[in-house]
């Protein structure tokens, strides 16, 4: 007869665990379902939540520093818009946004190197990521950002595909 395991007394169980999440955001369809998808599916009460977004660093400035205060002022803008959104979508699933921070970065100018860059720099348990599902040639010429934090980040990684039914 089987036994179903006892944790040690005084181990918190897998619930009570704090975990960092890190979900990769960037405004598309992909990015809220895959959002979503962690809110109803692989969410815990004790997670902290790090949306994390990935900006090009594009200006209209030749001058470094005037290039670098103006990316700041639209990060700003762009973020809390991004913020905002997040913060209702987690409400929805009953989340509380107060466990939620933004992570932000345009250093690697690549996002799955920001990606795992950041992780390397800021530890992390699990990094979910919404994947657009790009066919085997396209993958080849132009890669993808989820299979470069796959076999880079050395994280347990979720790629979440869309679901073009419930998107």
């Amino acid at each position: 007869m089987a036994t179903s395991y006892q944790p040690k007394s005084g181990t918190k169980s897998v619930f009570e665990t704090e975990r960092k999440v890190l979900i990769a955001v960037d405004g598309s369809v992909n990015a809220e379902y895959a959002f979503d998808f962690y809110c109803t599916f692989v969410s815990r009460p004790n997670d902290m939540v790090i949306l994390f977004h990935f900006m090009d660093p594009v200006s209209t400035s030749s001058d470094p520093d005037l290039a670098y205060d103006e990316l700041k002022r639209y990060k700003g803008h762009y973020m809390e818009g991004l913020e905002r959104m997040f913060a209702s979508r987690a409400k929805k699933h009953g989340l509380d946004p107060a466990t939620m921070s933004f992570g932000f970065s345009c250093d690697p100018p690549e996002p799955g190197k920001a990606i795992v860059t950041y992780v390397r720099q800021n530890p992390v348990d699990l990094i979910v990521i919404g994947c657009r599902g790009l066919s085997k040639l396209k993958k080849t010429f132009i890669g993808s950002v989820s299979d470069y934090v796959i076999r880079h980040s050395g994280i347990p990684t979720l790629t979440v595909p869309l679901n073009q039914k419930n998107a």
